[in-house]
């Protein structure tokens, strides 16, 4: 809880050259750096992890302690505000560089939380197209028209593969899984083409099955993205999402339905978000 933070320095301990003042949004992930995965530089896989907001006090209050190396400071032109919302864009960011996504490559995103939200513009930033996008919620297929989708899927309505496969050469060449439930896995990856690749992003709680002759029958791919850089490469990912904010090519407005106090988390945060007829995508907490 908490783990989405932007804010501004008010104190640091010694030997920190960072100043106060300084607007910044925070890496969560805290790497222990001694671990096998961390040794070959996989700080995001650290067996040993701990989280801002999970295993350490998160940022649902006034302050928040972090260790500098997880502090990265706001270009010019981003509010914290803002930053607190690129922790989800940074999820999608760092799972379309681990996808083999190219200028002009047709995407599937199956999911659209504030993370698939994220992926969809950050894909049409990148030349995809064309971009299906499918979700459960009304209001946030809305979004994801707005963020650059060029076609949205109910699933309850329509099915996602056929209307893919209908509007392409029999699929599109990368899906992403983000919704972490056994159908958007299936329809991911059978909404890909013979050939085609799947990233999984969703944080699945259950067992799936899925029919692995699905891929081997088709030669499809499929692998997997964990959050984003962090440890001494905990700015790298962050960066740059950041810069796209500063240069308006991404936009992180539509993501943000709602703004509220500390005191409001409740009834117009967590109850709101998880009513599915509220609309809300994102709610900003500002303490």
């Amino acid at each position: 809880m908490g783990h989405e933070v932007g804010g501004t320095v008010v104190e640091v301990g010694d030997d920190v050259d960072i100043e106060i003042g300084t607007e910044i949004v925070l890496n969560p992930l805290v790497a222990c750096e001694e671990c096998s995965c961390c040794e070959e530089s996989k700080y995001n896989l650290c067996r040993d992890l701990q989280v801002i907001g999970a295993q350490r006090p998160g940022a649902y209050a006034e302050r928040v302690t972090a260790p500098a190396s997880n502090v990265v400071p706001l270009p010019d032109g981003v509010s914290p505000q803002a930053a607190a919302v690129s922790e989800p864009v940074t999820v999608a960011f760092h799972a379309v560089m681990q996808s083999p996504l190219r200028d002009g490559h047709s995407v599937a995103v199956i999911g659209l939380g504030p993370i698939g939200l994220g992926l969809v513009q950050l894909v049409k930033a990148a030349g995809a197209g064309p971009i299906f996008a499918s979700g459960h919620r009304e209001a946030r297929r809305e979004l994801a028209a707005e963020c650059g989708a060029d076609v949205v899927i109910d699933p309850r309505e329509t099915d996602p593969i056929e209307q893919i496969r209908s509007k392409t050469d029999g699929g599109v060449d990368v899906a992403f899984e983000m919704a972490g439930r056994e159908s958007a896995l299936n329809d991911a990856i059978n909404a890909t083409k013979p050939g085609g690749h799947t990233t999984l992003v969703g944080v699945f709680e259950d067992d799936v099955e899925i029919d692995p002759m699905d891929l081997v029958n088709n030669e499809r791919s499929v692998n997997a993205s964990a959050a984003y850089r962090t440890g001494p490469h905990a700015d790298r990912d962050f960066s740059a999402v950041l810069e796209k904010f500063a240069t308006g090519e991404i936009d992180h407005e539509p993501l943000v339905t709602s703004r509220i106090g500390l005191e409001d988390i409740v009834d117009d945060g967590f109850e709101a978000l998880a009513n599915a007829d509220s609309g809300e995508v994102k709610v900003l907490v500002q303490p």
